[in-house]
């Protein structure tokens, strides 16, 4: 569940396959099964890689957190602008299985507030009167900042 200071998101519901949700989604074809990630009882089973893993754990938590902070809400509570870095892994073992844990900070704006900014952005760049600082400064205090943890899970580790 990633959480802020005063937001709380749901968990995403499990499914039968998740490959083919992503795939549905995003038009991107992993090979993966098991859960959200959420902890170890459901974590993402990763079944093979053609990416590098650094660049398919960032996806992933791409994924995860645009469905969790955008698809899966009403639309007066999406977020936009959903940015996902990679802030810290470690590997370990729970029931003989290893797992690499890995922790995402995510940044986000209501998506209705971000496009507003945009819009003031566009129609006031360049004029004098436009306080750009101003501007990136309501725009840093509007953005949601929050830790996100997902578990994976090599298919080939018994």
């Amino acid at each position: 569940m990633t959480t802020s200071k005063d937001i709380t998101f749901k968990k995403l519901p499990e499914v039968d396959n998740i490959s083919e949700v992503i795939n549905d989604v995003f038009g991107v074809q992993l090979d993966i099964s098991g859960g959200w990630g959420y902890d170890t009882s459901m974590p993402v089973i990763i079944n093979s890689l053609d990416i590098p893993k650094d660049q398919f754990f960032h996806m992933f938590g791409s994924i995860r957190a645009n469905i969790q902070m955008n698809l899966s809400l009403e639309e007066d509570e999406r977020y936009g602008a959903i940015n996902v870095i990679l802030d810290d892994k470690k590997k370990s073992t729970v029931d003989n299985f290893e797992y690499d844990i890995i922790k995402f900070k995510v940044s986000a704006i209501k998506e209705k507030e971000y496009a507003e900014f945009i819009q003031e952005y566009k129609d006031n760049y360049g004029k004098k009167e436009f306080d750009i600082g101003d501007h990136f400064k309501r725009r840093e205090a509007s953005t949601l900042k929050l830790i996100d943890t997902i578990y994976f899970r090599t298919n080939d580790e018994k």
